[in-house]
């Protein structure tokens, strides 16, 4: 390998030198070059020429130049060398390769283009080949426990791994079974039973029983574990089994939405035996019920092998491969060879290449400002507070920056916006108010703006500091990585937080979660007293049988929060999925992930090359 590493860098050293054409040179001047003795490059000439690569041509007599020639370009050998890595599967080398000698933005894309053809949807050539779906991801997953989970690429993992009591539909709007086959409250709402499915199998082998159900909710409880979602079900105050398929919950209080609680990917169902026993092992490579059970490779990935036993259905898949690649942000460039889904923010006048098809939707959730109510300095005045409301109009950021942003928004839910109109909330002298508002009172305020470091973000924030510095407010911005947003440090010290919500299948449960939930939420900059009467409505909403009540109810919350000027909503986002034609079965959750269960690939048609038209959007449901 270090003789290509030198061929490379004499490409690129003699790069001048028209193509075809000899390099005229001594021995000393090519040590000098690869940073080695003359006797060492003697070495690397035979190699190179032995290899068929260059051919040396000595200079006879002292003082006369050797002449060099090269066989290969550096795009030549570079591609050659990207590929053997490949076939290896040895994909970071490949993709660090390309960045430290593709010396032109063409060759970059050309390569990256031919290393993109290794992922994607590969079909089985024999029987004992496996249809694998390799996808590439640049960040390991922060966690397996369910009980720990806040971030959404671990949500969609956990989601192939386990199973919870129940599952929402948001097509559908109602809940459907899963691990429970039938469930049933009293009058009250306060006792709920669920039966199991019989015959549901770990991945290690043994049945379900209500005993797991119960010691994961436990589990979930206990406050040794400190789960964020502990909040869902701290009204519980009896677990009950009932029978080897059988259990239930007594509450404190009457919970008409409980089900609601237990479709959260952190209720998933544990084999209590592995996790009691060590959990520290058992959460390095864990086992469920889900429809994936779970290989680690070190520094290659991991692999999602499908569970052939699962109780709604094998996968269609045989194993699903999420390849690490650290520092790649262009990650795989969209082709043909790779049949895949991409589902990316909507870019105006953007097209579908050669047979890929796009679907449109709104995003469901919103992007928004959270005031930090909590940290003590400007923004516990609140004309301040509806000052820098007024001044970042969501309307002007949507009609002036545009791509994405499809809506100003006045409510997490984009249907809602559209039914009341524009920022309601404003006073009818911000509404009238042309252009950018002064006010002399809070000219020369600084306050620090706190977002993740993510490209969706980047114009918004110049939009928001330039718009600011023309009002007399001077914002500092500190971005972050992923895995440090919305953590309590940054949250405790940030005036305000630039926040994208993405409501899950269930929404009504992806709004609790903004209310109540402590940890990687808004509620923590929420004041004690904002806090406190969040808490009491929240519970009189879960009480509430009658749905168009409880509507109402969720109405008040949310004006609650924007009356009080605790949060400033801005816009919702359109997203534009393109996928290739022989994509089929595809669904896509709230967030944009693939379910994997349901994907499968059209196969190629040898005669015609190409894959039998059909079309697709049947099978594609659309979110909303």
């Amino acid at each position: 390998m270090q003789i290509t590493h030198h061929y490379l860098e004499l490409c690129r050293a003699y790069s001048a030198v028209p193509q075809g054409l000899p390099v005229s040179l001594t021995l000393e001047e090519l040590a000098e070059r690869l940073h080695c003795t003359v006797r060492n490059v003697k070495l690397v000439i035979r190699k190179m020429s032995e290899a068929g690569w260059i051919t040396w041509v000595p200079g006879r007599g002292r003082g006369n130049k050797s002449e060099l020639h090269f066989h290969y370009t550096l795009e030549e050998m570079l591609m050659k060398q990207t590929a053997e890595f490949a076939e290896k599967e040895q994909y970071q080398h490949a993709f660090e390769w390309i960045h430290q000698y593709a010396d032109t933005p063409l060759m970059k894309e050309q390569l990256l283009q031919h290393v993109s053809r290794y992922f994607g949807y590969k079909a089985k050539d024999t029987e004992q080949d496996a249809d694998v779906l390799r996808l590439p991801i640049n960040k390991t997953y922060r966690t397996f426990d369910p009980a720990a989970l806040l971030f959404a690429n671990d949500v969609h993992l956990s989601r192939q791994l386990f199973d919870t009591l129940v599952r929402y539909d948001r097509a559908a709007g109602d809940f459907v079974p899963s691990l429970a086959h039938h469930w049933e409250s009293d009058e009250t709402c306060t006792i709920w039973t669920f039966y199991l499915r019989k015959g549901v199998l770990f991945h290690h082998g043994r049945e379900l029983e209500a005993a797991d159900a119960a010691y994961s909710i436990r589990r979930l409880l206990s406050p040794e574990v400190f789960s964020p979602q502990r909040w869902m079900l701290e009204d519980v105050r009896q677990i009950r089994v009932l029978s080897r398929m059988a259990i239930q919950f007594v509450l404190d209080k009457p919970h008409v939405l409980f089900p609601h609680c237990l479709t959260s990917p952190s209720a998933a169902v544990l084999p209590r035996e592995l996790c009691e026993s060590d959990p520290a092992v058992y959460f390095t490579c864990p086992v469920g019920t889900g429809p994936f059970r779970l290989e680690i490779r070190p520094g290659y990935g991991y692999l999602l092998h499908a569970n052939e036993r699962y109780y709604l259905g094998r996968p269609f898949l045989d194993v699903v491969e999420h390849i690490l690649l650290r520092d790649s942000p262009e990650l795989v460039v969209m082709t043909d060879a790779c049949n895949m889904v991409q589902r990316a923010p909507y870019a105006p006048g953007s097209k579908p290449q050669h047979d890929w098809q796009a679907v449109e939707c709104i995003s469901s959730g919103c992007a928004l400002l959270s005031f930090n109510r909590r940290k003590e300095g400007p923004l516990q005045d609140a004309g301040l507070r509806r000052y820098v409301r007024s001044v970042i109009q969501a309307c002007a950021m949507v009609e002036e920056l545009g791509e994405s942003r499809a809506i100003a928004a006045a409510s997490f839910l984009p249907d809602k916006s559209l039914q009341v109109g524009c920022n309601p909330y404003l006073e009818e002298k911000e509404k009238e108010s042309a252009g950018i508002p002064f006010s002399s009172a809070y000219a020369g305020t600084e306050l620090t703006l706190h977002c993740k470091d993510s490209y969706k973000t980047y114009e918004d924030i110049d939009w928001i500091v330039n718009r600011c510095l023309k009002a007399g407010l001077h914002i500092k911005v500190v971005l972050h990585e992923r895995d440090e947003f919305l953590t309590p440090d940054v949250m405790d010290e940030a005036d305000l937080v630039l926040y994208e919500v993405v409501l899950d299948e269930s929404e009504t449960l992806s709004l609790l979660e903004l209310f109540m939930q402590e940890e990687g939420s808004i509620r923590r900059m929420f004041d004690d007293p904002l806090r406190a009467e969040l808490s009491r409505r929240v519970g009189k909403l879960l009480a509430e049988p009658d749905p168009r009540k409880r509507l109402d109810l969720f109405d008040k919350l949310e004006s609650l929060l924007t009356e009080d000027s605790a949060i400033h909503f801005l816009y919702h986002r359109r997203m534009q999925t393109t996928y290739h034609k022989s994509v089929r079965g595809l669904r896509l959750n709230a967030f944009g992930h693939i379910d994997y269960r349901h994907i499968w690939f059209e196969p190629q048609d040898p005669l015609a090359g190409h894959t039998a038209s059909a079309d697709i959007s049947s099978t594609f449901r659309t979110i909303h």
